[in-house]
């Protein structure tokens, strides 16, 4: 595994954090780009994790290729099953192939090599901004098909609710600072993705990057008591998740008081999560 990212992404891949990123699909977080997809398509998905949403792309592009990368092998491991149980080609049109890769050190692709790439929830974790965010976004665009499109995914803004359980500030709060590694950013990487694109060569002016916004919602008892089973997994001792949170200079006590505030949170009737998303288009 490549070190440069690596040292960047902090969260793990325990079975508590994969199963959050295996509810991600192609419908669900890239809605904004699917119209956008034309079956001859090349397609790359860039920090694809369990490949979830790289399988659901493949079958927009039923006449192309798509291909996942990331850094982890393990897993891509599980990315690989996934297709496999599809039964997705390898080669040939509409086939998905997962490599391990680091976008920071370059895509092992010449340029123009893409009609899409995509990429969901990656930038928060590509830090400091906005150099390191923005050098990926250069490679991005380095290796897209003139008229192709670049689009993404990120986070934007979370909420818990009520807000008087303090959940903004103990897991919202305490995860920003886990992803800056102690000192949260004047501005978060997903706050300032317009003007990343710009400067990294996208014509804002002439039309050619669009900006919009989605939401990811959890409500209803059963699926507050999914989010708290995935946060206290994560907090667990042992968990990569946690020991980000404790490298960030997160107390022992400032976790259990997250613990004992996520339980009140999903034992509270019509309590609510919601996450505002920034979602990008952008025409080479």
């Amino acid at each position: 595994m490549s070190t440069s990212q690596s040292s960047t992404y902090k969260q793990g891949h325990s079975s508590y954090t994969v199963a959050n990123h295996q509810l991600r699909t192609a419908e669900s977080d890239a809605a904004f780009l699917l119209p956008h997809i034309k079956k001859t398509d090349h397609i790359l998905d860039i920090g694809c994790g369990p490949g979830t949403i790289t399988t659901g792309l493949a079958r927009y592009a039923s006449e192309g290729t798509t291909v996942g990368i990331d850094l982890s092998a393990e897993v891509l491991q599980k990315a690989q099953k996934l297709a496999a149980e599809a039964n997705l080609p390898t080669q040939g049109p509409g086939s998905v192939v997962f490599v391990q890769g680091n976008v920071l050190e370059g895509l092992a692709c010449p340029n123009n090599t893409f009609d899409i790439i995509f990429c969901s929830q990656l930038f928060g974790h590509l830090v400091p901004p906005p150099d390191v965010p923005l050098r990926a976004l250069t490679e991005m665009r380095r290796a897209l098909k003139p008229g192709g499109v670049l689009a993404n995914r990120d986070a934007v803004a979370q909420h818990f609710y009520p807000q008087s359980l303090d959940l903004d500030r103990l897991w919202v709060g305490n995860l920003s600072r886990a992803l800056s590694k102690g000192s949260p950013f004047a501005d978060a990487t997903s706050h300032i993705m317009p003007s990343l694109f710009r400067r990294a060569g996208f014509d804002a002016d002439g039309g050619k990057v669009r900006l919009g916004a989605g939401t990811m919602v959890y409500a209803g008892e059963e699926s507050r008591k999914w989010l708290a089973w995935r946060a206290t997994g994560q907090l667990q001792p042992g968990d990569p998740f946690r020991q980000s949170w404790l490298d960030a200079g997160i107390s022992e006590n400032e976790i259990q008081e997250t613990l004992l505030a996520i339980r009140k949170w999903a034992e509270t009737e019509d309590a609510w999560y919601a996450s505002l998303q920034c979602e990008m288009l952008a025409w080479k």
